[in-house]
C-alpha cells in the first residue's frame, strides 16, 4: 500500500534524526520532465543520510545511473509494476541489516568520544602526575666550592621511574643518589617519591651533633623502608650512593645492584666495584662500600641501565664501543665538562636507531672536581 505525500516536507523531515522512525521501510518517489535537478539530488541525499531506500522514478534516468548507491535507485518512470515491486522486496529485505550496521556505528561513535574524553583526562592526569614528581623528587643542585654538576634525565613517558638527588652534606662534602625502580610510568614514579621520603643521610648525635650516615649504613636503611612499604610485592630498585669531600677528592660509594659507577680522567678510566642487592626484596641485605680518591680533572659518572638499552642493538654511531662505559669514555674524550660531557651524551642518544621510542628511563650524572670548581650547570 502506497501513500501519496508532499515531496518537499517529506524530504525536509528526512533530515531530521527524530523523524526516521516515523517513515516506512522504503519510498517510491516519482519526477516529471519538469522537475528540476536539484529537487532529485536533495531527495537523493536525504534518504541516503536517513539510510532509507528508496526508488526514484524519471523520465530519463540514465544521467543519475553513477550516482546510484546507498540503496538509492534511479529508473524509468515507465518501469513495470512488477519489476519495482522485485526491487522494493529486494530493498526492505537488505533493510533490517543496514539499521542492525547504522545501530552499531552509532555504537562505535559513541564510545569512540568516550575513550577519546577518557584519553583526554588521562593525560591531564599524567602531566599532573608529571609536576608532582618534579616537585617532590627534585631540588636545587647545591653549590660546593670545588666540585660542578650536570644531570641528563630522558624519561620514557611524561613521569619517570629514575630519581637522582645531590645534597649538600656539610663540610664541603656532596652526598649523591641515583636510582632505577623497577619498570616505568607512573607505579615506577610513584615509588621514587617513596626512594625520596625515605632517604636519610644524617642522624643525631651525642652533645646535640649531626653524624653522617656512611653509605652502607644509608642504602640499608632505605632498604628497610623500602621493604616496609612495598611487603608482599614485587616493586623493587636499585641504587647507587655515595659521598664525595670537595676538599680532598675522598669518595664512598654503597650499590644496591645498579651499575657500576666510572671515574674517566684525561687518559684513564675505571669502574668503582661495589656490590649490594637491590633495594625492596631483603630487608636484612648487606651492603659493601668502596673508597677511590679523584684525580685533579678527573670526572665521576653515575647512569642508570636505561643507557644499556639505548646501545643494546649496536655501537655508537662512531664506532667506538657498545657498552655504557666505553660510551662514557668517549664522550669524555669529545669535552670534561660535565655540561657538554653530557651534551655530546644525549646526542649521541639521539643518534642511535629507535632513540624517539625509547625502551627504558634514561638518567646520567656527572661530577667534576679541580679546575672547574665552583661551576653549576643543569644539562637537560
Amino acid at each position: 500500500m502506497f501513500e501519496a505525500v508532499d515531496g518537499e516536507a517529506f524530504f525536509a523531515e528526512l533530515s531530521r534524526a527524530e523523524e526516521r522512525e516515523r517513515h516506512p521501510g522504503a519510498v517510491i518517489a516519482v519526477f516529471g520532465p519538469t522537475d528540476a535537478p536539484w529537487r532529485i539530488d536533495i531527495a537523493a541525499e536525504a534518504l541516503r543520510a536517513a539510510h532509507l531506500p528508496g526508488i526514484l522514478l524519471l523520465t530519463d534516468p540514465s544521467p543519475w545511473r553513477s550516482f546510484q548507491r546507498g540503496g538509492v535507485l534511479f529508473e524509468s518512470i515507465d518501469t513495470p509494476p512488477p519489476v519495482l515491486a522485485a526491487m522494493l522486496y529486494g530493498l526492505l529485505a537488505r533493510q533490517a541489516d543496514v539499521d542492525l550496521l547504522e545501530r552499531e556505528v552509532g555504537l562505535t561513535r559513541r564510545c569512540e568520544r568516550s575513550i577519546r574524553d577518557e584519553m583526554d583526562r588521562l593525560h591531564e592526569e599524567l602531566h599532573l602526575a608529571a609536576s608532582i614528581q618534579r616537585e617532590f623528587t627534585s631540588c636545587p643542585l647545591p653549590k660546593i666550592p670545588g666540585l660542578s654538576f650536570g644531570v641528563m634525565s630522558r624519561p620514557v613517558s611524561f613521569v619517570s621511574g629514575d630519581v637522582c638527588c645531590l645534597r649538600d652534606a656539610g663540610e664541603d662534602r656532596l652526598a649523591f643518589l641515583l636510582a632505577d625502580a623497577a619498570g616505568h610510568g607512573v607505579p615506577a614514579a610513584l615509588l621514587t617519591m617513596v626512594l625520596t621520603h625515605a632517604l636519610t643521610t644524617h642522624e643525631a648525635a651525642g652533645g646535640g651533633g649531626v653524624r653522617l650516615l656512611e653509605p652502607a649504613e644509608v642504602l640499608s636503611r632505605l632498604n628497610r623502608r623500602l621493604c616496609e612499604h612495598c611487603r608482599g610485592s614485587a616493586w623493587f630498585a636499585t641504587a647507587v650512593y655515595g659521598v664525595l669531600d670537595a676538599r680532598t677528592r675522598a669518595l664512598k660509594v654503597a650499590s644496591a645492584g645498579h651499575p657500576r659507577p666510572l671515574v674517566v680522567g684525561p687518559t684513564n678510566a675505571r669502574e668503582i666495584d661495589a656490590q649490594g642487592p637491590v633495594l625492596g626484596l631483603l630487608a636484612d641485605g648487606e651492603f659493601c662500600e668502596a673508597a677511590t680518591v679523584l684525580e685533579a680533572d678527573e670526572t665521576l659518572l653515575l647512569y642508570t641501565d636505561g643507557l644499556e638499552s639505548v646501545f643494546a642493538d649496536g655501537a655508537p654511531a662512531r664506532g667506538t664501543g657498545v657498552d655504557p662505559a666505553a660510551v662514557l669514555r668517549e664522550v669524555h674524550a669529545g669535552g670534561a665538562d660535565p655540561v657538554v660531557l653530557l651534551g655530546n651524551l644525549e646526542r649521541l642518544i639521539d643518534e642511535q636507531a629507535g632513540s624517539l621510542h625509547q625502551a627504558d628511563d634514561v638518567t646520567a650524572v656527572a661530577i667534576a672536581s679541580g679546575r672547574r670548581a665552583g661551576e653549576l650547570r643543569l644539562a637537560a
